[in-house]
């Protein structure tokens, strides 16, 4: 097992990417990461660009891949957000509805239970074999170190451990040790590597089956989506997960226009053109208007959108 240092180490920078893009990804860090990927004009080219980002529409995301084809765009696929190969993440069996509506690869990246609403327990699932990574949060603590009487009593931490992967209450009952040596060892965030077997599935229906409503987020085209889970008002838990998403292009001289369109119909759209060079507003609408119209999305969303317009990365 790491030491307590270096899960602490590796559970911010997770903490970090979950805030960074799990609530809305901000079209602002969108657009920035956007303009400082490989770029038509060349590796490392300065460029400008139009981005807007729409709501989520009711699409058949394979039949408007085989449409762009046909149309002739260009389709660059599967993302997971903004990588081409899953390295987080698990793909849990024994979900048909979940496959059904989130596709055959989705990946769930994370779960989190609540004690109270600033006290949470926050599983990380890694790729493959690796082991998940258990942290508990405080986020009303002003101070450095946790506080290790926020830590959630082992009456509840051992049933939510047992519930999220194959162990006994004896095993649990160690993990929760094993959380405060680390807080007595001194550290903002107590975390512990699990290495039992997840137990999504199981986790997933009772998740269920205990919430009085559920809801998700919007995903922008990154296909991000974030599961709350309600109980009378109370939120008991969220689970973050990813599905595919595609890029189409289109080449019009100088200028590339991309839809990315993500499994639940959530979308951005982004033109990349020289640097400090401009398009009128009417002639990239009718372009978009256009590729929605070959594709099989809306056109008239288009008129609602609006463009920011940055004249120059650098």
């Amino acid at each position: 097992m790491p030491r307590a240092s270096q899960v602490n180490i590796n559970k911010q920078s997770r903490r970090r990417f979950l805030k960074t893009v799990g609530a809305t990804l901000s079209v602002a860090t969108s657009t920035a990461l956007a303009g400082c990927q490989g770029r038509p004009f060349g590796p490392g080219a300065n460029s400008a660009y139009y981005h807007a980002y729409g709501p989520s529409l009711d699409v058949d995301y394979d039949t408007v891949m085989d449409a762009a084809r046909d149309a002739g765009y260009t389709v660059d696929e599967p993302y997971y957000v903004g990588t081409k190969e899953p390295e987080s993440g698990i793909h849990p069996a024994g979900l048909p509805d979940l496959d059904d509506r989130f596709g055959p690869d989705y990946r769930v990246m994370g779960a989190t239970f609540f004690y109270t609403q600033p006290i949470f327990l926050e599983l990380w699932f890694a790729a493959g074999d690796e082991p998940v990574t258990a942290s508990v949060f405080d986020d009303s603590s002003m101070s450095g170190d946790f506080d290790v009487t926020s830590l959630p009593p082992a009456d509840w931490l051992v049933p939510r451990l047992t519930l999220a992967f194959e162990m006994d209450d004896a095993r649990a009952r160690e993990y929760v040790e094993m959380l405060k040596d680390a807080i007595n060892d001194g550290t903002d965030i107590p975390s512990v590597e699990v290495t039992e077997e997840p137990a999504f599935s199981r986790t997933y229906e009772s998740l269920t089956d205990e919430a009085t409503e559920s809801s998700g987020s919007e995903t922008y085209g990154d296909g991000w989506y974030k599961m709350t889970f309600v109980r009378e008002g109370i939120r008991l838990a969220t689970i973050d997960l990813v599905v595919q998403s595609m890029k189409i292009n289109h080449r019009r001289g100088e200028h590339t226009y991309t839809t990315k369109l993500d499994r639940l119909g959530g979308f951005n759209l982004r033109i990349e053109l020289p640097p400090q060079e401009d398009i009128p507003e009417d002639e990239y609408q009718g372009v978009f208007r256009q590729m929605f119209s070959d594709i099989g999305l809306p056109p008239e969303i288009i008129n609602d959108l609006t463009f920011e317009y940055t004249p120059t990365v650098w």
